[in-house]
């Protein structure tokens, strides 16, 4: 079984995809990492072949056709990672909004006694977001209460992306039927998680936004989310989740 695995979507990241590369191989734990790229015309890609060189064994790319989604290209890095035997699996950005250290903090706290989903929380203890006009960090915040005060999922930061799950989250959820390709995803995820028993804790993070590069998220991607709430939790309510054994890695998180 190997350790762990941090997936990194991408799509135009020239300008961040060597220095976030070199920053996860810098921490004090082995990351290894799974490029997917969209057929980035900036030639991200290249750069992650050229890398490869230097990083044997530990840095892998799945190059795909075209853009065909956030959470799609998460789907397929999570199959990678349960077939490569990876026993933590982690999302992150390739444009330092999420910052490498927090890797180890993210791994410590899923590591714990019944917890097998961890979340980098930009709303655990506040705001805490840098650089974001005003507009996005209220959309933002208040999207994440929306969707506790419709689910009931007990996540104070829904749409993060910033995530570690232990594989047994992985091997429980039907990726077939995960539906939501944009940002919707990430909540899909963490509500299944939560439905099925497993154990959630949020880590309290400093978001930056991207200094390089140009943002992905649009108005659309939230619209998806907000409208795509109603229909995932009225579905929950016709469908049993088989409970999952958490004797594989602390409590639940409590329902708040």
């Amino acid at each position: 079984m190997k350790d762990n695995l941090v997936i990194i979507p991408t799509y135009n990241e020239r300008e961040n995809i060597e220095d976030i590369i070199r920053a996860v191989f810098l921490l004090s734990k082995r990351f290894d990492i799974l490029i997917i790229d969209d057929n980035s015309p900036d030639g991200t890609a290249e750069i992650v072949k050229t890398l490869q060189e230097e990083y044997d064994g530990h840095l892998h790319i799945i190059e795909r056709l075209g853009k065909l989604g956030l959470g799609t290209a998460y789907i397929e890095g999570f199959r990678y990672a349960l077939k490569h035997q990876y026993q933590y699996i982690f999302e992150m950005d390739a444009d330092f909004s999420h910052n490498p250290l927090d890797l180890l903090e993210l791994l410590n706290a899923c590591q714990k006694e019944k917890v097998q989903l961890t979340i980098g929380s930009r709303y655990k203890t506040g705001v805490n977001v840098v650089n974001w006009p005003m507009s996005r960090v209220l959309m933002s915040y208040m999207a994440s209460k929306y969707v506790r005060f419709i689910t009931g999922l007990p996540v104070y930061d829904a749409t993060a992306g910033f995530i570690c799950y232990h594989r047994s989250v992985l091997e429980t959820i039907d990726l077939d039927k995960i539906k939501f390709i944009g940002y919707a995803f990430q909540i899909e995820m963490k509500f299944k998680a939560w439905k099925h028993g497993f154990g959630i804790e949020e880590v309290p993070i400093i978001f930056t936004d991207r200094s390089k590069g140009i943002s992905k998220m649009s108005k659309k991607i939230f619209k998806e989310a907000i409208f795509g709430v109603i229909q995932m939790k009225v579905k929950s309510w016709f469908k049993n989740y088989r409970q999952a054994d958490l004797n594989v890695s602390s409590t639940k998180a409590p329902i708040q």
